[in-house]
């Protein structure tokens, strides 16, 4: 603006002169630069236009500020409005905070309280202007932890946000408050403030609390009642043990038929009773989670065939046939727990056999290769199968036959008895091993129950092949029998093939190096002397009798059903080799024992009806029994004499059998002595003291009561003195 002011000075000053000079040349003819008129003039010019000059900056300078007037008496009204909205926010941002249920409050980094929300003042009752500017401390419970509020007071770095539960006195008394501390900082990353927002959940501890305690004691009702079964599991089992026992005694007598009719119908339902005894027992261990699987090293093998043989007699004696067919990919030894899967399998192959009246049982096993996905490691599976030619399961019952007492037939007129407890049972162990169950049935068809479990393979050597490039043909009209032959020679390493057509395979017997014969019961076994091939003879173990007259028919060897794989292979190797064996060494009977050689026994059993039902099967046998009731006379007993076998109850008055057996080892290693060995006579079907007994360092077990095949081959592992030092 000054530079431009000077700027028409200097041409309104030009312009003036310019002027004076024209008019002084007009009137007189010359032009009289010095003259004083002119220079007057010239400043009078000079005026005039400086004067207007200065009129138009004023008038310019005016228009600029009533500009700018405008402009901040606009700006005025925008920073109102601002402030108005500003103010409306504030109220409507503290009306939320002080409407919410939830305290908030402000406080400096060191603790002094900056802002209260409403919540905050009605709970603890004070006053915003009081509490300002002051340090809030709480007042915990007495019965809670010292816990220190504002966990982020005093901390100029570290941890954000920070979440605890505090009881501490309100105005309502004591109320459980959960506190979130946050971390205001500014840019720089200085703690500004410490935001505090605590919510009430006293309503939700007390019904915790509610919670816990009903918990606990459903827990402790569940401890109770499975501690009630336990004990009246064994309990009932003790009589019924020596029920079965004695009527098992009662068998071994001379009786009339009739009188043996009776006896054996007392067993079986003593047997029955056991039974419906070990469901209720494992049925309550698992809906109070009492249940615990053991990780140990299974041998599937004879696990799978023990099952079989065990139930064989049963299927036998309704003229159907069991067998086992276990694939060669089938490991040897698995990790896991081997009662549980003891336990799944005898049920499944008890109820085949039990709705199975033609026919037979095929119990398989094969080897699944999983691989992993979503970065899970590969897997092995093991396949177990049940199958039968039974009735089957209705298709409407698929589903519900794996639930709590539930049965396929539940009418009053079904065939079959049992609690429906045996297949939920099964189901809930497989599941607890990390596997599943499954059916598939036709009715009046039959049914197959598939059981998979997720394993963990033991390695260890692969056995040979000893029936390596020979050929075996085998003749059976049971189609389960054929399938479990064709796999159990298979795994032998045989090239094998079947025919239904006796005649005809022994006519192709010149191409076999072993023909197999299942003998039907009851059936006349063909003559094969004129056969060079051997024969050997599939039989039930009712037809052991007949094995001296299928000598003279030519037979070279025989396997009882069902057929082992072990016992297979060793005696088809034998047959092969030119050795013949018919006639199995029988059973010496119980009288025939020679004298001074039976064992010397101690037999620890307070219950009088077992410890005479053990007595008489020792003695019977030709051995020596010596009887005590507690467990301080057993360890009394073995200080004072040497035996040849302690059999020791678990359950007796004082010292139990647990403790006396720890006493009877801590004597014998103080002594040098070499140990006794120690079986356990419990009622526990399941074994499932097995742990503490061979922690304590038993040998075995005997379950109530004591079966005497089972007593027969631990006795037979048992040699006494004399008889080693005559030897």
């Amino acid at each position: 603006m000054i530079r431009h002011a000077g700027i028409y000075l200097i041409a309104a000053l030009a312009m003036a002169l310019g002027c004076t000079a024209a008019v002084d040349l007009f009137w007189h003819g010359r032009v009289l630069l010095l003259d004083s008129r002119l220079f007057g003039g010239a400043l009078a010019v000079m005026g005039i236009a400086l004067l207007t000059l200065g009129i138009r900056l004023l008038h310019r300078r005016a228009q600029d500020l009533l500009g700018r007037e405008e402009q901040l008496t606009q700006l005025a009204r925008e920073l109102e409005a601002s402030n108005t909205q500003l103010q409306d926010s504030e109220a409507r941002y503290k009306g939320l905070l002080d409407a919410q249920g939830d305290v908030i409050l402000r406080r400096a980094p060191h603790g002094r309280i900056t802002y209260a929300n409403e919540a905050f003042l009605k709970l603890f009752g004070v006053r915003a202007d009081n509490i300002i500017g002051q340090v809030f401390r709480p007042e915990n419970h007495p019965d809670s932890p010292p816990l220190t509020f504002g966990r982020l007071a005093g901390r100029e770095t570290g941890t954000e946000r920070v979440s605890y539960d505090q009881q501490v006195r309100t105005i309502a008394g004591y109320r459980w408050i959960a506190w979130e501390d946050y971390a205001i900082r500014a840019s720089d990353g200085r703690l500004i403030e410490i935001q505090s927002v605590g919510r009430d959940i006293t309503e939700r501890k007390l019904l915790e609390a509610a919670l816990t305690d009903a918990r606990d004691k459903a827990e402790e009702a569940n401890r109770a009642k499975s501690h009630f079964l336990a004990t009246m599991s064994h309990e009932i089992r003790t009589p019924m043990n020596g029920v079965l026992g004695m009527a098992r005694l009662l068998l071994e007598t001379p009786l009339a038929p009739d009188q043996k009719t009776y006896a054996e119908a007392i067993r079986q339902s003593g047997l029955a009773l056991l039974v419906l005894i070990e469901d209720i027992l494992d049925f309550s261990k698992i809906e109070s989670g009492a249940l615990v699987l053991e990780n140990g090293e299974v041998a599937l093998r004879p696990l799978i065939e023990g099952i079989a043989e065990l139930l064989s007699t049963r299927a036998h004696a309704k003229d159907i046939d069991i067998a086992t067919a276990i694939s060669a990919t089938v490991p040897t030894s698995i990790r896991g727990d081997g009662i549980r899967i003891r336990q799944v399998l005898t049920n499944l192959v008890g109820n085949a056999v039990k709705f199975t009246d033609e026919g037979g049982v095929l119990v398989s096993a094969t080897i699944e290769k999983q691989n992993g996905t979503d970065g899970k490691r590969d897997r092995t599976v093991l396949l177990l199968s049940v199958r039968d030619t039974g009735i089957g399961v209705p298709s409407d019952k698929h589903a519900q036959i794996f639930e709590d007492f539930v049965q396929a037939d539940s009418s009053h007129a079904r065939r079959f008895g049992g609690t429906g407890l045996g297949l939920a049972i099964s189901k809930r162990l497989v599941e607890a091993m990390g596997g599943g169950i499954g059916l598939i049935s036709v009715e009046n068809e039959g049914s197959t129950f598939s059981v998979r479990l997720p394993i963990e393979e033991v390695p260890c050597a692969i056995a040979p092949f000893p029936l390596k490039g020979k050929r075996v043909a085998f003749v059976s009209n049971s189609p389960l029998l054929r399938s479990a032959l064709e796999l159990q020679l298979a795994a032998a390493g045989a090239d094998h093939w079947h025919s239904l057509d006796l005649d005809a395979a022994l006519r192709e017997s010149a191409k076999c190096d072993l023909v197999l014969v299942d003998a039907a019961k009851g059936q006349p076994f063909p003559d094969v002397t004129g056969v060079d091939t051997p024969v050997v003879a599939l039989l039930p173990p009712s037809e052991r009798s007949k094995l001296s007259a299928l000598s003279e028919k030519g037979i070279r060897g025989y396997l009882m059903k069902p057929i082992r794989q072990g016992s297979l292979e060793k005696r088809l190797a034998a047959v092969l080799a030119g050795e013949t064996e018919l006639v199995a060494p029988a059973p010496l009977a119980h009288h025939e024992r020679p004298a001074g050689k039976g064992l010397f026994i101690l037999l620890a059993e307070d219950n009088p009806v077992n410890a005479l039902l053990a007595r008489e099967l020792l003695r019977r046998r030709g051995h020596s029994v010596t009887e005590v009731t507690t467990g301080e006379a057993a360890v009394a007993a073995c200080a004072a004499e040497r035996f040849d076998l302690v059999v020791m109850d678990l359950h007796m008055p004082g010292l139990d059998g647990i403790e006396a057996t720890l006493r009877i080892r801590s004597a014998e290693s103080d002594e040098g002595a070499k140990p006794v060995p120690i079986f356990a006579l419990t009622a526990d079907a399941l074994e499932t003291g097995r742990k503490a007994c061979l922690e304590a360092g038993m040998d075995g077990f005997f379950t109530k009561p004591i079966d005497p095949a089972e007593l027969d081959a631990v006795l037979a592992t048992i040699s006494p003195p004399a008889i080693l030092a005559a030897e």
